[in-house]
């Protein structure tokens, strides 16, 4: 999956900001081969900290094995002490995948319904465009 993902928000969407949007959010960099290498290596380091409970979505936050009590490492796509983020992106009919990279480590990965209809699961990685 993350081999296929890029960065938000995307050219395309850049073009629907207002002037001080785009003056607040930087260019996306382009995904290197090596941190694709380092993200993947890195998801067999984190656990499932924070399972969604809206009853809408099947989201996860995750912490690395050595930050699990760590209540500063941020597991809900929100603030939190890292350093760097990237937040790749996904869709899929009717809702949207979101993958937090924080500090080259997965901390969230959401998925957000468009419409009102719900996801007890995430979908199979055939099913997502990029």
């Amino acid at each position: 999956m993350i081999r296929h993902a890029h960065p938000s928000p995307d050219d395309q969407d850049r073009a629907t900001f207002t002037d001080p949007q785009r003056e607040a959010w930087d260019q996306p960099a382009p995904i290197t081969p090596q941190q694709r290498v380092t993200w993947e290596s890195n998801l067999a380091e984190v656990v499932v900290t924070n399972p969604c409970e809206c009853g809408s979505c099947p989201s996860i936050g995750m912490r690395p094995v050595t930050r699990v009590d760590d209540e500063s490492r941020d597991d809900t796509g929100g603030q939190g002490d890292f350093a760097n983020r990237v937040i790749l992106d996904g869709t899929v009919d009717g809702c949207m995948l979101l993958l937090f990279i924080d500090d080259d480590s997965p901390s969230y990965l959401e998925l957000a319904p468009t419409d009102e209809e719900v996801f007890t699961e995430f979908p199979p990685p055939e099913r997502i465009l990029f």
